[in-house]
């Protein structure tokens, strides 16, 4: 599979203070130069709890924030390339038309006084490949109806709607410019179990309808090992293990993916408790290995950062003492 997005280096910091007089020095490390490439036709699972950058990885690669360090490329379907830090306005508009975002909460994503027609035409409409108005909304009643919803709701609200609809609408308004990639940031989170299974399977549907490539970015190991292809474990800015999601359902090499994995529900009596270690400090530099903090197995080798290694092949890993087979 060919390339499709890479991530390269890409760190960024924000500043803990704010207003005209604050004091300037003090940061909030959220990325600290994570690399991955995302395979064109696949789905890669960003995972980890919650604070440790996922979003702000995400919101990197469409230009929500600019990087301190690091780029981002992105390859077209016809060939061409970006790279994200040369872009001019009119060239990123471009790339945000065949990259899309759908956010966590569609309740904040979809302005309430807005029509549903105009929620998932606004872009659209300032897109050269806007087809008018007739086409325009022949095309938003088709995509509805692509997401499991009626045609005739075009014209109601988003407050007329239930939190998995609005989702839909929120997947709708994505697909509409027709995006090569789409960019999932805990979108199921939000919604209750029976809703996540349902919104599930319509991403699994369209991906397969409209040949996509996904970023999907969550906090449960389980639901990403089942939706996608390939895993990134996440922990303090930093991308700690890397694996194909069948590799990593069977074996996990890093002490603190087997800790996610354990502290799924059903494996909560095996898991280390969470409370058991004091939590890391953001404000500061990493200069260690991220879950040096938490972690059972540290020894005095791990205050040196360990670099993010391909070790088979399929996998990479970023720690100097994995678990064992027998232990995971």
């Amino acid at each position: 599979m060919s390339t499709h997005l890479e991530l390269k280096d890409l760190s960024i910091r924000f500043s803990l203070e704010a207003g005209l007089f604050a004091k300037y020095g003090r940061f909030v490390y959220a990325v600290n130069g994570v690399s991955f490439e995302l395979k064109r036709g696949e789905t890669y699972g960003l995972v980890g709890e919650s604070g440790c950058g996922k979003t702000t990885l995400a919101r990197l690669a469409v230009q929500m924030y600019k990087a301190d360090e690091g780029d981002v490329i992105f390859h077209k379907n016809d060939g061409g390339s970006h790279r994200l830090s040369e872009l001019k306005k009119k060239e990123l508009f471009d790339y945000r038309s065949r990259v899309k975002y759908v956010f966590q909460d569609p309740a904040r994503s979809l302005n309430p006084r807005m029509t549903i027609y105009s929620i998932l035409t606004e872009g659209y409409r300032q897109s050269p490949a806007w087809p008018g108005e007739e086409q325009g909304r022949k095309e938003a009643e088709e995509m509805m109806q692509t997401v499991g919803l009626n045609a005739e709701d075009l014209d109601r609200r988003p407050a007329d709607f239930s939190g998995g609809q609005r989702q839909r609408i929120s997947i709708a308004r994505a697909l509409i410019m027709k995006p090569e990639l789409l960019i999932c940031d805990e979108v199921v989170s939000a919604l209750d179990v029976s809703i996540q299974s349902q919104i599930l399977n319509l991403l699994l549907e369209l991906k397969e309808k409209f040949n996509l490539t996904m970023l999907f970015i969550a906090h449960d190991l389980t639901v990403t090992t089942y939706f996608c292809d390939r895993i990134g474990v996440m922990y303090r800015g930093k991308i700690v293990e890397e694996a194909p999601a069948k590799l990593m359902a069977e074996k996990r090499l890093h002490p603190y993916t087997n800790l996610l994995y354990n502290s799924i529900p059903s494996r909560m009596n095996e898991a280390l408790e969470l409370e058991a270690y004091e939590p890391f400090d953001s404000t500061q530099p990493l200069e260690g290995c991220p879950f040096y903090h938490r972690c059972p197995r540290r020894e005095e080798k791990c205050l040196k950062l360990p670099e993010l290694q391909d070790i088979d092949g399929e996998r990479r890993l970023a720690c100097y003492f994995p678990m064992e087979q027998e232990e995971s």
